[in-house]
């Protein structure tokens, strides 16, 4: 995901109404959007193999684990991943628009929506991505926590896995539906108001 500060120095430095101008335009528009693309492709491939690597292995974990709550909070992230695999797969990318009317504007409003799609997206990351797998994690230290009980060698240090990944967690969080919504803020921002001088113009 690239800022688009060239896109708008150029917008700035070129005479109104000029040909050249346009054309230039239009190609760096098309860049922009043809680079968020690939971004959010390459980004969608890796949760989509990361999320299988878990699966597998918490399905692993479940088939070998002999305490019953602890297999089930393994079924559960296990099935959680797979879930995310489904959602990342069927809402991942923003479905294809008609093509654009061909005006540097009508790019820049397409560009402006694909922020959206992705803003919207990362606003629920909590319910779809987060919630599931977090939930699966802490039944399964409930499982372990008892299976410490039953031995008598639960201690504070038990503590510590679930504080990491709820830290781990909370900065997933944060990098989503913080920081890079902000961002994605500022260039849906940046874009439209392009879009907008040009219709003007």
């Amino acid at each position: 995901m690239n800022k688009p500060d060239d896109l708008e120095n150029l917008w700035k430095a070129q005479p109104v109404g000029t040909a050249m101008r346009g054309e230039e335009m239009r190609g760096i528009v098309l860049k922009k959007i043809a680079g968020f693309d690939r971004a959010i492709r390459r980004r969608n491939r890796a949760e989509m193999v990361a999320a299988l690597i878990v699966s597998a292995s918490f399905g692993y974990f479940a088939w070998v684990q002999r305490n019953g709550i602890e297999r089930l909070g393994s079924i559960i992230i296990a099935a959680s991943a797979l879930w995310i695999i489904y959602y990342i797969w069927r809402f991942g990318n923003e479905p294809s628009d008609p093509d654009p009317d061909q005006t540097v504007a009508s790019y820049r409003r397409a560009l402006a929506r694909k922020y959206e799609y992705q803003i919207r997206l990362l606003r629920n990351v909590k319910f779809w991505y987060l919630l599931p797998l977090y939930v699966g994690l802490l039944i399964s230290s409930a499982g372990l926590f008892t299976e410490h009980e039953k031995k008598g060698s639960l201690n504070w240090t038990d503590a510590i896995g679930p504080v990491v990944y709820t830290l781990i967690f909370a900065g997933v969080w944060w990098l989503n539906e913080v920081y890079t919504i902000r961002r994605l803020q500022r260039w849906q921002i940046e874009i439209t108001s392009g879009a907008e001088e040009e219709t003007q113009c």
